[in-house]
């Protein structure tokens, strides 16, 4: 039902990525690093006023009006489980092609077969799906929507999106909000948490007393730490590049420096966006290390000595342990695939044509950006779902 839809569907948007079901480590780490280095090729080149001046194939694509990867609209969706590219354009293969082009300039690794690719409402479908966690390790998990909400919005402030890419990533959070409120399939889930603290009072044995070393003051470890200390492991520091700007009640906070004694602290947990290693200095004890970074923050030489787990491993725990809410994930699937076909009716319906009202986007681009009435395209259905 979906292929034949997709033909009708107005929505000219599309997804390329990568994410922990289809590839390993390895292969997201370079995918990663690649869309990175694109984002700072386009940083880089807005110094320039003259792109005809390059003769490199990747820096003459990547030059566009507002030098966001290449010269068309995309979104860059980057999480330590995916990495996902979501573009708009009339000819959306001929974007997909160009866009694989750029990549390979940026990695050695072969990766192609691993990726994946979506268009028109299968994109809508699928990126409904991850802000609604249904596509992620954790059934439901609460961290990919704010991602999701941060990816879109830092790529409006830095780009003109077109009114599609608007439409899906704004229902794509309402759909995740609603999944997770009235479905509520993480009742009983395994958490990343509860997982994290398991493992560590497996290896401790009564925890509470351990040195707990967070590295980054990510959403991801700061949620750690709230758990933390709810479990009555008191002894938590944060380690930060910034450590005067951060104050979190419970905990200390220090600069990086202190990675140089790391082996100071019983458990470290690494959940930064530094993009090389930071901790790679052997121990003489045996310490119990997470890496939830992607690209990884520590040399996995380190697990020669001390207990390293990385996202992947993880993510494998955590799949095993929630097989048993099958049921619940097939009702959600089933919700948001019949809802996404609503939605995608309801903006073909609409047709707004691109620039004709008069609505000032400041508050997310910092600038008077005119683009159609997308935040109440869907008024009719909104009321109906109230009734």
């Amino acid at each position: 039902m979906f292929r034949s839809y997709s033909r009708e569907c107005v929505l000219r948007v599309g997804v390329l990525g990568i994410n922990f079901k289809i590839a390993s480590l390895e292969v997201r780490e370079a995918i990663a690093r690649a869309a990175e280095g694109l984002y700072r090729a386009c940083l880089k080149l807005e110094h320039f006023e003259n792109p005809q001046g390059y003769s490199n194939l990747t820096e003459r694509s990547l030059f566009g009006e507002k030098k966001l990867f290449f010269s068309h609209p995309t979104i860059l969706l980057s999480t330590c489980n995916r990495t996902e590219i979501y573009f708009a354009g009339d000819d959306l293969a001929s974007i997909h092609s160009d866009l694989l082009a750029v990549l390979r300039q940026y990695t050695q690794e072969r990766f192609e077969h691993r990726l994946y690719s979506y268009f028109g409402i299968d994109c809508f479908l699928h990126l409904c799906r991850v802000a609604a966690g249904l596509d992620s390790a954790i059934l439901a998990e609460t961290e990919i929507q704010r991602q999701v909400k941060v990816a879109y919005l830092q790529a409006a402030e830095k780009s003109i999106l077109p009114s599609g890419m608007h439409y899906i990533f704004q229902k794509a959070l309402k759909v995740g909000k609603m999944v997770r409120n009235q479905i509520d399939p993480t009742r009983g889930a395994p958490s990343l948490h509860s997982t994290i603290f398991q493992l560590a009072r497996t290896f401790f044995g009564i925890c509470g007393l351990q040195k707990v070393l967070l590295v980054g003051y990510s959403e991801l470890n700061r949620g750690l730490a709230s758990f933390l200390l709810r479990k009555g492991m008191t002894h938590l520091t944060f380690c930060t590049q910034k450590p005067d700007s951060v104050h979190y009640l419970g905990c200390n906070v220090i600069g990086r420096e202190v990675l140089e004694m790391w082996d100071g602290f019983d458990l470290i947990i690494c959940a930064s966006k530094a993009g090389n290693y930071l901790i790679r200095r052997p121990s003489t004890f045996r310490r119990l290390i997470f890496d939830l970074s992607v690209p990884r923050n520590v040399d996995p030489k380190m697990g020669q000595i001390s207990q390293l787990y990385n996202m992947e491993q993880i993510n494998n725990l955590i799949e095993t342990s929630g097989r048993a809410q099958q049921a619940g994930f097939t009702q959600c699937e089933a919700f948001v695939k019949q809802y996404v076909i609503r939605l995608a009716r309801i903006y073909r319906e609409k047709q707004v044509t691109p620039y004709s009202l008069e609505i000032g986007v400041a508050g997310i681009s910092g600038k008077r950006d005119y683009i159609p009435d997308i935040f109440h395209a869907c008024h009719e259905e909104n009321e109906a779902l109230k009734s």
